[in-house]
């Protein structure tokens, strides 16, 4: 049987910031570098099976509409680089998919702020889901979001046995009904592949 595991990114940094922060608060973006997500997805899925791993992102540009998103979204630029170079280290492929959106936001005390927002990368992830699926092909999917609930119920119906990877402070009921079998990432594990 062949396994795949496709990876939410954004959503896999957001659960492991989670995870990883200090009295319910999350942890800065920067906990991710250095981390061993290959080890950490061989030990939850706990066999020898070849496994080729896809990660999720969105195509990043800079925008100019102002300075502030200017240098953010330069930033971001240059963060994305660093990380697909190291997650390139581990055997894990980065699938440019969807896009970043700029938009000026009200902000509550008056004046506004500019925002970037990934936008497609689930849309992305769900049409590989169904491309994949067979009763040939196992899949491994690591997100909480259940816009792929759609995704998992064709996949599932074409026969392909479904993983789902979530996270302990916040399970999804829908994903993981569908699936043939749900990992959960604890704290002790998110924090055993933590670089320290």
């Amino acid at each position: 049987m062949k396994r795949i595991v496709l990876i939410d990114g954004e959503n896999l940094v957001y659960g492991l910031r989670h995870l990883l922060g200090d009295d319910g608060c999350k942890a800065d973006r920067s906990v991710t570098n250095g981390y061993n997500f290959r080890g950490l997805l061989e030990e939850m899925l706990a066999d020898n099976i070849p496994t080729e791993i896809l990660w999720f992102g969105a195509r990043l540009r800079v925008y100019n509409q102002s300075e502030e998103i200017r240098i953010k979204s330069e930033s971001a630029v240059r963060q994305q680089s660093y990380f697909v170079n190291e997650i390139q280290k581990q055997k894990i492929t980065f699938i440019k998919i969807g896009y970043l959106r700029a938009r000026e936001v009200d902000l509550k005390t008056g004046g506004t702020e500019w925002k970037l927002a990934e936008k497609g990368v689930d849309v992305g992830l769900a049409v590989r889901i169904v491309a994949e699926a067979s009763p040939e092909t196992e899949i491994v999917v690591v997100s909480a979001d259940t816009d792929l609930l759609p995704a998992f119920k064709t996949a599932s119906k074409q026969g392909a046995k479904l993983i789902h990877i979530g996270y302990e402070y916040r399970p999804i009921a829908s994903l993981s009904h569908v699936a043939n079998a749900t990992r959960t990432i604890t704290i002790p594990l998110a924090q055993k592949y933590r670089k320290t």
